[in-house]
């Protein structure tokens, strides 16, 4: 159990408050015995109807909680005499009651995300002051959560309390050292595109001992990776080579180069853009059919543009990484075959994601790092047809060479193999395919209920969502405050500060319970969210 992944929220279900009573139960009566036992085991606070339970839950059970009530007189009253001379000078106060943890789950770090959470909910209710009887053998961890004692003890025998107040100035001090404490204590969440969540048995194969990339165990693994990979997109052949999508493409361009013929390219954000830059540095011919980011295309008009061009290839990206928006690979296909042309993508960020069928596609990229959850070093292209060796493309993007040498020319790595290997393992136990689709849904949702300004309004590509920032915000400072909060979004791209989008990506392994998270904690630091849940 990691103490510091438990959801705290504001009790409102009555499940919640059923457990709330048996918590106060087994804590005030069975181990501090400050009240009668009872057959129910349970005990309903007397100010139950003035109280506000902040609760800390594991899945869906109550493990800790503390209440706050602002209706005089406080029980405190009841038990000191003038207890406002006590107090220093404060505009509005109210009383903690009733702090309980379980057992098992009694480390510093759940009691400092109680109080992280209370100090928020009276901040934002306009308390400036709270008191509190603080259990006596528990005073060393109070004062460390910022209160102070004053008057005399109450209670009698084991349960003995000591009356204790907090400033506003000590809850603003407080939730800025918790938050330190709280994000020291724990890896952050990753919602980037790359490099993405993996499971532990990827990490685990990647740290073993290499070998060679000539020796037979090597050969045997890269096929049979082989094998999987085009058993995952219908491809005739697939090479991998050792490095990422951008070598992938680098192949792809040099190979375009040798038909000699005018192509189209379809551009609708960043690396659509980066084809087009792939195809000048090769020194291709060919049109573009260019589109507003975030918008999809027309695909009648992209047949007509490719027969007015006469375009011989058509080079596409199947998820434009860069708005979230999904190509139609269907009408692609259509397309090519009505203009007899070679169709080209680029699926980095829709392998894994996105069922692909990449039959009657000419050639075809990506990688090991984004939806196969592994790390970043492989590149591959798929392709049907025999490619010879060309001695007029650079050797390590002749594609040629490893269709004749056996996949494997050069040097490669024996650990990003079996990574791959081990991540597909885990992508099909997960179910990752289907697993994406859903919480790419669940966190449209999240984002639309939070207010948060979705880019695409057309076909959302599993994987990623982008977020439009109100104009008074800016992408790298968001991202840099949320990271804070232990949080990782895609933020520092240089077309994502010039629009001022941030992304929040599900490729790889992730739990829903985090999506809530994340978009609480970004909807709260752009004020489209303003209460503590």
């Amino acid at each position: 159990m990691n103490s510091t992944q438990l959801k705290y929220k504001i009790a409102t279900e009555p499940w919640e408050f059923e457990q709330v009573h048996a918590l106060n139960y087994r804590t005030f009566t069975e181990e501090i015995p400050q009240h009668e036992t009872n057959q129910e085991r349970k005990r309903i606070d007397r100010f139950n109807q003035e109280n506000t339970y902040i609760i800390g839950l594991d899945g869906e059970t109550v493990v800790a909680m503390i209440a706050i009530r602002s209706v005089r007189p406080f029980s405190l009253d009841e038990k000191i005499e003038g207890l406002d001379d006590y107090l220093p000078p404060h505009n509005a106060k109210c009383e903690i009651r009733l702090l309980a943890v379980e057992k098992a789950y009694r480390d510093s770090f759940v009691f400092f995300r109680l109080a992280e959470a209370l100090i928020q909910y009276c901040l934002e209710n306009g308390f400036d002051m709270a008191v509190i009887s603080g259990v006596l053998r528990q005073q060393k961890l109070y004062k460390h959560m910022g209160f102070v004692a004053f008057g005399p003890l109450t209670g009698s025998g084991d349960a003995q309390f000591q009356p204790m107040y907090v400033t506003e100035e000590l809850f603003q001090r407080k939730a800025r050292a918790f938050q330190r404490i709280l994000l020291q204590s724990r890896d952050p969440i990753s919602f980037l595109p790359g490099p993405v969540p993996m499971a532990d048995q990827v990490k685990k194969v990647m740290g073993e001992t290499a070998c060679s990339h000539r020796a037979p165990a090597f050969l045997d693994n890269l096929h049979q990776l082989q094998g999987r990979l085009r058993s995952l997109t219908q491809a005739a052949h697939v090479q991998i080579l050792l490095g990422t999508g951008t070598l992938g493409n680098d192949a792809v361009a040099a190979q375009l180069r040798i038909l000699d013929q005018q192509g189209l390219i379809l551009v609708n954000g960043e690396f659509g853009s980066r084809l087009t830059d792939h195809a000048q540095r090769a020194g291709l011919r060919f049109n573009t059919v260019e589109i507003p980011w975030g918008e999809g295309f027309d695909y009648e008009h992209i047949l007509a543009e490719a027969r007015a061009c006469d375009a011989a290839w058509i080079w596409a990206v199947h998820v434009e990484t860069s708005t979230g928006v999904l190509q139609d690979i269907d009408q692609l296909k259509y397309i090519a075959k009505k203009t007899d042309s070679k169709l080209v993508l680029d699926c980095c960020s829709s392998l894994g994601n996105v069922p692909i069928d990449l039959r009657d596609v000419f050639l075809a990229t990506a990688g090991s790092g984004k939806g196969l959850a592994s790390y970043a070093g492989l590149a591959f292209v798929f392709y049907h047809h025999t490619i010879e060796v060309t001695t007029s493309i650079p050797r390590y993007l002749d594609l040629g060479l490893y269709h004749t040498y056996d996949s494997a020319p050069f040097t490669h790595s024996s650990n990003l193999i079996s990574a791959l290997s081990a991540a597909i393992d885990q992508w099909e136990d997960a179910k990752l395919l289907q697993q994406v689709s859903e919480l790419t849904k669940k966190l449209i949702k999240l984002c639309k209920m939070k207010g948060l300004r979705l880019l695409a309004e057309v076909a959302w590509a599993p994987g990623i969502v982008t977020i439009v920032l109100p104009k008074e915000q800016r992408a790298d400072i968001v991202g840099r405050e949320l990271a804070k909060k232990g949080y990782l979004i895609s933020c520092n791209s240089s077309y994502l500060i010039e629009r001022n989008w941030v992304q929040i990506s599900v490729m790889g392994h992730h739990k829903e319970k985090d999506l809530e998270r994340v978009t609480d904690a970004l909807a709260v630091l752009i004020g489209k969210k303003e209460t503590f849940v």
